[in-house]
């Protein structure tokens, strides 16, 4: 958590029923994982802001209290903004209350490139609190790591649409998306990678579903191999490569991070 006591007036740029997505930029935090919720405004006042997260409650987050330091990044005034902000309570279990500060910074927003891929992939669903689900992921990317390709893990064959941010994909309506779901992936020679999901939106297709999810616990190092298949892909049908890192959302820095000297 931030030392910093000063607070600005930022509650112009944070609107009630506005979605704000947090991004885990705690000392504590494990500088391998990208981590992130997502959160949609209950009020804003001068410095504080309360957020009712998607996946709160049961406890989850209660030791972060007076610990944890998010960045908080949403839009405003026709571009991206970011800011970090210490979570100082919980209240009802999923509302939690934040103390912003330091610059808001202002980015245009990005798109994060993505492609259509035949490969094959597992989907995990079940309507399991986010705790079990880090605590599953947490033991199977550890599995994978010492061990290699979990035992029993049967993929199937799928036409997705892939992003260093998330997924999108067709499902049959009686498989309808829970609210958190668990990928595994095939993208290259190496293992399949593995990533919590939320849901963020579905569409009825042909008496399917077609279902988009954003990641929300990967490896960073799986990050960086979507983007190298993307780019690769990329690359063949003539187009220029991106970075996904050019979209602030999916990175834990701010800005200014990135201006200080090596």
């Amino acid at each position: 958590m931030s030392k910093h006591s000063h607070n600005s007036d930022y509650s112009r740029y944070f609107c009630p029923r506005q979605k704000v997505c947090l991004v885990n930029m705690s000392v504590e935090r494990n500088s391998e994982i990208y981590e992130s919720m997502s959160g949609t405004v209950t009020s804003s006042g001068t410095g504080c802001l309360e957020l009712m997260i998607v996946h709160g409650g049961n406890g989850t987050h209660d030791a972060e209290v007076g610990v944890a330091t998010y960045k908080l990044t949403s839009e405003a005034l026709g571009s991206g903004i970011q800011v970090l902000a210490d979570l100082v309570g919980i209240v009802a279990g999923n509302i939690f209350k934040f103390r912003m500060h330091g610059p808001l910074e202002l980015f245009q927003r990005r798109i994060v490139p993505r492609i259509d891929l035949s490969t094959q992939i597992f989907h995990l669903r079940g309507n399991f609190p986010l705790a079990s689900f880090k605590k599953e992921w947490t033991r199977v990317t550890e599995y994978m790591r010492s061990n290699g390709t979990l035992p029993k893990l049967v993929m199937q064959g799928a036409e997705i649409n892939l992003s260093a941010g998330g997924i999108g994909l067709t499902l049959d309506v009686e498989n309808r998306p829970t609210p958190l779901s668990m990928f595994f992936v095939a993208i290259d020679e190496g293992l399949p990678f593995c990533a919590l999901a939320e849901t963020v939106w579905e569409q009825p297709v042909d008496k399917q579903l077609r279902c988009g999810f954003r990641f929300i616990h990967i490896l960073k190092t799986d990050q960086e191999r979507i983007n190298s298949c993307i780019n690769d892909q990329l690359r063949k049908s003539g187009c220029t490569p991106l970075d996904y890192k050019r979209n602030w959302v999916l990175v834990d820095k701010m800005v200014a991070d990135t201006r200080k000297p090596g």
